[in-house]
């Protein structure tokens, strides 16, 4: 193997490894993204089962009882927000991403799903890549590096974005069951 061939081949090696280390982190965006929503639809739901004792008891006189109602209701409000919006953020880390860069071209992007349904069948798909120099290779791990570090970070900053959400969502939900319950012993 010449030297040439020899770097080519670390280089190609080096950005495989890359690849699975942003495909790695957008699999671990997507599983923090479902645990958001588990989280946040376990406490709407258990906060639920209390609201419906409480609502009843909801009242403005005497002012102890207005209160703790008017911190129910803020608590309420204050999860469905929380709920709601998140619901919002988990899209932005789940919804569907494709390639940033539309001119690709039969034979020379061979790595991106669009890429390969340029080829009319598996056979031709086949021999594209069979017939691609290393550089050639190279060329489109980086391209669907670059791209992957793209949809990372966009995920990122989403799971960013709904820290507080969650933390919005948790005390309101403890408040919602405090008040809930001290509104039921009346």
């Amino acid at each position: 193997m010449e030297p040439h061939d020899d770097t080519l081949d670390r280089q190609i090696q080096f950005a495989r490894h890359n690849f699975d280390n942003h495909q790695a982190l957008n699999r671990s965006s997507d599983a923090k993204a479902a645990v958001t929503i588990t989280i946040m639809v376990f406490l709407a739901a258990s906060a639920l089962q209390i609201s419906k004792d409480a609502v009843g008891k909801l009242h403005v006189q005497p002012c102890a009882i207005a209160l703790e109602s008017g911190l129910f209701v803020l608590a309420a409000v204050g999860l469905l927000v929380s709920v709601l919006w998140s619901f919002i953020a988990v899209h932005k880390v789940l919804r569907p991403r494709g390639a940033r860069f539309t001119s690709a071209q039969k034979g020379r992007e061979i790595l991106w799903q669009d890429h390969v349904l340029l080829h009319q069948n598996n056979e031709e798909y086949f021999s594209a890549v069979r017939a691609a120099a290393p550089e050639l290779i190279l060329r489109n791990l980086t391209d669907q590096v670059f791209e992957l570090a793209h949809i990372s970070s966009e995920k990122m900053r989403a799971l960013t974005n709904i820290r507080q959400l969650i933390w919005l969502g948790f005390a309101s939900w403890v408040a919602l069951i405090s008040s809930g319950f001290v509104l039921g012993r009346h």
